[in-house]
Formats: structure tokens, C-alpha cells, sequence
């Protein structure tokens, strides 16, 4: 008989550890819950000189910070001997190029754990270095430029727009340029010529080019290391997270008056 008691103690003790390591959630599985994925939004990473964003809705420009979210329909102009750096999570930077103008037209989270996005360059130039395979998530990313919209799947280019024309220069991977009727791609190692929207001349990037796009790669780097420690500041609670810092719009909100809400009248 006390056998028997012992062999049911020892069953209802394996069964016990075998239920608690069951329902355990696996380390990989805490880590995930411990730190949530990112928002889909662009940020304000690295500023030299004057950089300014007009925020959608609004018509006057305000100085950017560093940490600045940048949001659909923002605009974003960097001035004379200066440039700016944004970044779309980690493997997606944006660089933009002194006397650069550019909107925010599209960027927005999508189903399958991806984002959406479409910039616009008025003028100036643009650096893309765009994570790698995107198609996994079913990511877009896109920049529209005096009438042709380049669409790429994980590369580095850079749009350049001058008055009618726009250059795309590819340093990895190739990019779709298309104005609505024809593409035309442009492969790695080449740099295509477009005037409002149609394919004029493609020729092979100089070594200048090549080797600006060199130097980027080194700064991104250093620039990659500089976003890690904000988001362990971040997380650790000495750095405020990364928000919207409009002091015009948070003057305009404060002025704002209360209202009820209108009384109901008949048509």
C-alpha cells in the first residue's frame, strides 16, 4: 500500500512539472513580450545645420530636433550647408542632402508586420538605404519625383530632382522607375536621366559618386550605434520616448477654446 502512495505521489509530481514547463512561456517568446516592435514611423536621427519640418496642416516651418517623429503629410527642408538623417526602424535610413526638399506622403503600418511608404523630393537630393527583403513582410517603399515613382524591394539609391528633371542613381540592388505608362530599371552601378516623367540617357556612376556613397555607409554605421543608445536610454527611462516636438502646434492647442458640442437642428 505505501508503495502504491509513493507511485501516485511521484506521477502527480511529474505531472505538475510537466504542466508548469508546458504552459512557460519560451524565452524567445518573453523577450518579444518584454520589448514590443517599433512603431512604423520616420525619426529625426542626425541634424547638422538648419533643418526645419512644417507639420501637416500647418503652414509655417518649425526647427527640427533631433528625436523628432516625422508623420504622413510632414514636410521636411534642410538648408544651406546642412544635412539630416531619418530613420524607419533599423534597417531603413533616409538622408537628405543640403537644399533638399521632401514630403512625407505616405507611411503607415501594414498586415503582414510591414510598412507602407511613399516619399516625394521637390528638390535636392535623397539617399535611400532600404532594409532587405521587404517582399517578407510585404513592405512598399517608394519616392515620387517630377512625374516618375521609384520602387525598390530592399536597396541604396539616391533621387535627385532639379527643376523638370530627376536622376536616380542605384549603388545595390536595382530600382523601378515608372511614370504610369512605361518602367525603366535601373540596375546597380548606373544612374538614369528622367524629364517630366520620360527616360532620357542612363550612363555609369563616377567614382565620386561611388565613393560619397562609401563614406555614407561608414557614417551610418556610427549613426546606427547612435540610435541604439537612445533606445536603451529610452527603455531604461532617461530619455523621454521619441515624439512630435512642434512648439507652434502646442501653443495653438493650448489656445484652443472648449466647446460644447453644437445643438442638433432640422435639415
Amino acid at each position: 500500500m505505501r508503495i502504491l502512495w509513493l507511485t501516485r505521489s511521484a506521477v502527480l509530481a511529474a505531472f505538475l512539472i510537466l504542466s508548469s514547463w508546458c504552459l512557460a512561456p519560451s524565452p524567445a517568446k518573453a523577450q518579444d513580450q518584454a520589448a514590443p516592435a517599433e512603431p512604423v514611423q520616420y525619426v529625426l536621427e542626425d541634424i547638422k545645420g538648419t533643418v526645419q519640418v512644417m507639420e501637416v496642416g500647418s503652414n509655417q516651418w518649425e526647427n527640427a530636433e533631433e528625436g523628432q517623429v516625422v508623420e504622413e503629410g510632414d514636410e521636411v527642408k534642410v538648408g544651406d550647408n546642412s544635412e539630416a538623417t531619418l530613420s524607419l526602424g533599423d534597417e531603413t535610413s533616409v538622408h537628405l542632402d543640403a537644399q533638399t526638399d521632401m514630403k512625407v506622403q505616405q507611411i503607415r503600418a501594414n498586415q503582414t508586420g510591414g510598412f507602407l511608404t511613399r516619399l516625394q523630393v521637390a528638390a535636392g537630393n535623397l539617399l535611400a538605404d532600404v532594409k532587405k527583403h521587404l517582399q517578407d513582410s510585404q513592405s512598399t517603399f517608394e519616392v515620387e519625383s517630377n512625374g516618375v515613382i521609384c520602387g525598390v524591394r530592399g536597396t541604396a539609391f539616391e533621387v535627385t530632382a532639379q527643376g523638370d528633371t530627376a536622376q536616380v542613381s542605384t549603388h545595390e540592388g536595382s530600382v523601378a522607375v515608372g511614370n504610369g505608362h512605361e518602367t525603366h530599371m535601373v540596375d546597380a552601378g548606373n544612374a538614369s536621366f528622367f524629364q517630366k516623367g520620360r527616360f532620357q540617357m542612363q550612363r555609369r556612376l563616377g567614382r565620386a559618386e561611388t565613393q560619397r556613397f562609401q563614406k555614407w555607409r561608414a557614417f551610418r554605421q556610427v549613426m546606427l550605434r547612435k540610435r541604439a543608445q537612445r533606445i536603451q536610454d529610452i527603455r531604461n527611462h532617461r530619455r523621454m520616448p521619441w515624439k512630435r516636438h512642434h512648439p507652434l502646434a502646442r501653443r495653438n492647442q493650448q489656445r484652443k477654446p472648449w466647446k460644447r458640442n453644437p445643438p442638433y437642428r432640422k435639415p
